[in-house]
């Protein structure tokens, strides 16, 4: 159950009947757009550019066509009569304009009281590339987020896209570091992947997306005294809440294969010496008593970090686990917190840690962290064969202790053949550890 945190309620929104206002982005601009405001209700009217508008964005290059539409051609009439009354489009008084209503500017959350500050920027950056980046740090992954969702609607993302990079905003947003509550990183990190996917930025995509997987759901409902949600968690209906194209899915799918590997590691050991075929190679007259040791202290160790559970094959109601929500790298920690327990001095080698540690820090070390991001570029370019929700590699995989190929495609696709199998064997095959 979510849990619910009361904070002050914001002042109250004007009426419905609240008139509309008129914001300049460019002095000679030649038409006003009239776009709603369905929080304030109030119709805010944009005075811009027919040129600029129709070069930057593919949807208003369509709707204003001069020759195409109807409501583009009474347009392209009504500006040339401006034209033979006017010295220039500068000294057009507003009243004249022709007005384009637009009926939405995207997918926005209900309830965004950002949403005139993100279109009125939005338009500004679309007359001006120079405009200097007005917003707070603690406020700019937010105005992305929202500012990608416009940008998307009206078509024009590589404009945006390509301010925000001579901003400096991809590369120090990527870099910086968090300092807020775990629930406010991960509707960060929702908000900067969604803006991430819109806009091709890979650091984004990739980093994300592994930190959702890893650090799992922290959402929680943060509501206002009077029952609304509060805007900076930004609402059960924002876009970032129910990723796009298929990624909620893929998040979803990937933490899951990232725990069936880690429970398989488990799985595989106690497997090991509950099995006949010897494990302690010393062949001492004390060997069998070796594995009977360390298998115990095995199952002790798992069962006291609360990775493994022990149950009766014949409870008639066995207890249904709850998912799993915690940091998927608190679990490797908890391994590798496993001690060197031997039966004797003679059994140095002997026992759980040394073959564990070989498979969390060998040649191939477990790290998900950064192996378990979604790659833009493949996703891009071939998104049912990167997926690991539509096509997982299956099969079975074996230890083979190549090393990773870095953070490049043979990296991920490597991964993802140990993530995705059906069957997982961890010991090394070119080594023969006790």
């Amino acid at each position: 159950m979510p849990r619910v945190r009361r904070v002050a309620a914001p002042a109250p929104a004007p009426s419905p009947e609240a008139s509309s206002s008129t914001l300049v982005i460019s002095s000679d601009g030649d038409i006003l757009l009239q776009i709603k405001d369905p929080t304030t209700h109030v119709d805010h009217c944009y005075r811009c550019s027919r040129n600029v508008l129709r070069g930057a964005s593919e949807y208003f290059n369509v709707l204003l066509d001069p020759v195409k539409f109807s409501e583009g051609i009474a347009i392209e009439a009504r500006i040339r009569d401006l034209a033979r009354q006017y010295y220039n489009s500068g000294t057009i008084p507003e009243s004249e304009l022709p007005k384009v209503v637009v009926a939405d500017v995207g997918d926005l959350p209900h309830g965004c009281v950002s949403r005139g500050t993100v279109v009125r920027l939005f338009f500004k950056i679309l007359h001006d590339p120079s405009t200097a980046w007005p917003v707070l740090r603690k406020e700019s992954v937010n105005v992305i987020a929202l500012l990608s969702i416009v940008a998307d609607r009206f078509a024009c993302l590589d404009i945006i896209a390509e301010y925000l990079i001579r901003q400096g905003l991809e590369t120090t947003l990527l870099k910086d570091k968090k300092s807020a509550t775990a629930h406010k990183i991960e509707l960060e990190n929702r908000q900067k992947l969604l803006a991430g996917l819109l806009f091709g930025f890979p650091g984004w995509v990739r980093q994300c997306s592994s930190a959702l997987i890893i650090e799992g759901p922290t959402r929680q409902t943060i509501t206002n005294l009077d029952g609304s949600e509060d805007e900076e968690w930004g609402g059960d209906d924002a876009l970032w809440w129910e990723l796009p194209g298929g990624i909620e899915e893929e998040l979803a799918c990937r933490r899951d294969y990232v725990l069936q590997t880690l429970s398989s590691i488990q799985k595989h050991f106690v497997n090991l010496y509950i099995s006949r075929q010897p494990q302690c190679r010393l062949g001492y007259n004390s060997s069998p008593q070796c594995d009977s040791y360390s298998l115990g202290e095995m199952l002790r160790f798992f069962s006291r970090k609360g990775t493994l559970r022990v149950e009766s094959a014949f409870d008639p109601a066995p207890e249904v686990l709850e998912p799993y929500n915690g940091n998927l790298n608190d679990i490797i920690t908890k391994f590798k917190e496993c001690p060197s327990y031997q039966i004797d001095s003679n059994h140095t080698h002997c026992g759980l840690r040394t073959r564990l540690m070989s498979v969390l820090e060998g040649q191939r070390p477990l790290r998900p962290s950064s192996q378990v991001g979604i790659c833009l570029g493949c996703w891009q370019e071939d998104k049912r064969m990167e997926s690991w929700f539509e096509n997982p590699t299956g099969g079975s995989w074996v230890n083979a202790g190549e090393r990773f190929y870095g953070r490049g495609c043979r990296d991920h696709r490597d991964t993802k053949a140990m993530y995705t199998a059906v069957k997982r064997d961890w010991t090394p095959v070119q080594s023969s550890l006790a």
